[in-house]
């Protein structure tokens, strides 16, 4: 799904203390990367500053605001950010842990240039490779939008093999549906020619080789670039049948196409897709993901109760109305939780940066059931049972209860296939606990299991 951005703007100082003045390099580790921090400490006009820089392009620097050290300790702080560094000074190291919103980080700065370690992606492929690829595009006329993807077929021999379209989860990704240096689609494409099945990924609107914008579109926008996708497609002479897989939010986009054109697709794969109405499974999703960082069973009721409200103002409003009832919702939200003037605005910028877009209605308004009763292809639901952002129980449930009253095609024999994989994450990695912050650090893009698994349901069909 719609995976958060984090800023993290960190502050130093060294007034009147041991901290040395110079450049000072870390590292955060967030969502399971390294993300490479700087400080620069400067003897300005007589006066010490401390800067935040970006290690990258030293030229971008931010000020910090508030200091206190003493000869073993120091305490900064940026309050227009709600960013706390803490810790102790010792042997040339700034041992501290790094706080904003409800997350604690450990962070250690020292004087030697950081050097970010290397991902390890053993699964991703080398070229070249043993079988064929070429580059096509599909052109949506009503958004005047080129989808640019890559169709992989196991041979260039005039064959005809079953083709599967891979749609990508929430948030703009590429072809690869590339998340922190995994590139899962790439692999399923592979691994699909190794085994007899052709693949064709694009890029989403405004990603990579598309045209388009990303930004304000909504799932409605998604389906139609989908559309001419499976029409581009459908006219190579390779097909000899057709099928969506879809992750995440493609898991959306799969069986809602399905089941509207149910004589052009033969088959859809969905994995770690929601098999309940969304606005439900967000919930169980934010419990998840704050059980995982710690929060308070308090503080976790204080926002299923505000996204319920959220939620309820965005599909029961538009317009000017909607406008101003959620801005009145942060804005009492924030002033109850003690928020300065300043932390008030930005707080209710960002929540209607994100909660009044488009995509957010349309994509909180999924009902599964609603598409999923009139699919009449062969299904493959795959979940992952450390899946925290959308677990795999009660969605796999889901899925399993509202396919039940569907058919197959008139005269045409079906298959059912309920996957379910103890040990997975949402990317359908080997996990320990799930968490997001998990992700890059695991080495596998994709469990081999369930890349047989997806093999073995197409060519048995």
């Amino acid at each position: 799904m719609k995976y958060l951005s984090i800023f993290f703007i960190l502050i130093v100082a060294n007034s009147y203390s041991q901290i040395k003045e110079g450049k000072w390099f870390g590292a955060i580790n967030a969502l399971g990367t390294e993300m490479p921090i700087g400080v620069s400490v400067e003897t300005i006009s007589g006066k010490q500053k401390a800067y935040l820089i970006n290690p990258e392009n030293e030229k971008l620097k931010y000020a910090f605001d508030s200091i206190s050290i003493t000869e073993k300790e120091f305490y900064f702080s940026q309050s227009q950010l709600k960013i706390i560094y803490s810790g102790t000074y010792a042997d040339d190291r700034l041992n501290g842990v790094f706080k904003q919103n409800n997350m604690e980080l450990s962070l250690v700065l020292t004087q030697e240039p950081f050097k970010k370690k290397e991902m390890k992606r053993p699964q991703t492929p080398i070229p070249p490779f043993d079988y064929y690829t070429e580059e096509i595009e599909a052109f949506n006329p009503i958004d005047s939008v080129t989808l640019s993807g890559t169709l992989t077929l196991p041979a260039n021999d005039g064959k005809k093999y079953p083709i599967v379209i891979l749609v990508t989860g929430s948030g703009p990704q590429n072809r690869d549906s590339e998340i922190l240096k995994h590139k899962s689609f790439a692999v399923i494409a592979d691994h699909l020619a190794k085994q007899g099945i052709g693949s064709f990924r694009y890029d989403e609107r405004g990603v990579g080789k598309s045209t388009g914008k990303y930004a304000g579109s909504d799932l409605n926008d998604f389906y139609r670039d989908l559309d001419v996708v499976v029409k581009k497609i459908t006219e190579r002479k390779e097909l000899e049948k057709l099928g969506i897989l879809g992750h995440s939010e493609g898991g959306v986009l799969a069986p809602w196409y399905a089941s509207e054109h149910k004589k052009q697709i033969d088959f859809i794969i969905m994995m770690g897709a929601p098999g309940i109405p969304v606005s439900e499974m967000m919930h169980l999703q934010r419990k998840n993901v704050y059980i995982g960082q710690g929060m308070s069973s308090k503080e976790i009721e204080k926002q299923k109760q505000l996204f319920t409200k959220i939620d309820e103002i965005v599909l029961n409003n538009s317009g000017k109305e909607k406008i101003d009832k959620l801005k009145a919702l942060f804005t009492d939200f924030a002033m109850k939780n003690g928020y300065s003037e300043t932390e008030t605005k930005q707080y209710v910028a960002s929540q209607m940066n994100t909660m009044n877009g488009a995509w957010y209605k349309s994509f909180i308004a999924v009902k599964p059931d609603t598409y999923l009763r009139k699919v009449r292809c062969s299904v493959l639901a795959i979940g992952g049972g450390k899946d925290v952002q959308v677990p795999m129980e009660s969605n796999m449930k889901g899925i399993a209860k509202s396919l039940h009253k569907s058919k197959s095609r008139f005269l045409r024999k079906r298959t059912l296939q309920y996957a379910k994989f103890g040990n997975l994450n949402h990317l359908m990695q080997p996990a320990e606990t799930g968490m997001p912050d998990e992700y890059g650090k695991i080495e596998t893009t994709i469990s081999r299991d369930i890349l047989f698994t997806i093999s073995d349901f197409v060519n048995n069909l």
